[in-house]
């Protein structure tokens, strides 16, 4: 982990559902990366994104954005 304990969670990335959310969650958390997983709407209750309203946010501290940007850019190649 790059960020300090101290670091604010801040936005990484939006994605369309709680399931890409935790793919994600669960590579940066492999890799060390502190991970909040934010959503607006409770996803049993409206499991589908409408017009941003599914939208689920995932979080990681400032200081680690860049490293998990390089992650994320890493594993979308490979798919």
């Amino acid at each position: 982990m790059n960020g300090s304990a101290n670091d604010e969670f801040v936005e990484l990335e939006k994605v369309q559902g709680d399931f890409e959310a935790q793919v994600l969650r669960s590579l940066l958390e492999s890799e060390g990366i502190d991970v909040i997983v934010k959503a607006g709407l409770v996803h049993t209750v409206h499991p589908l994104t409408v017009d941003g309203l599914g939208e689920v946010r995932v979080c990681v501290r400032d200081g680690d954005v860049p490293r998990a940007r390089e992650i994320l850019d890493a594993f979308r190649e490979r798919r």
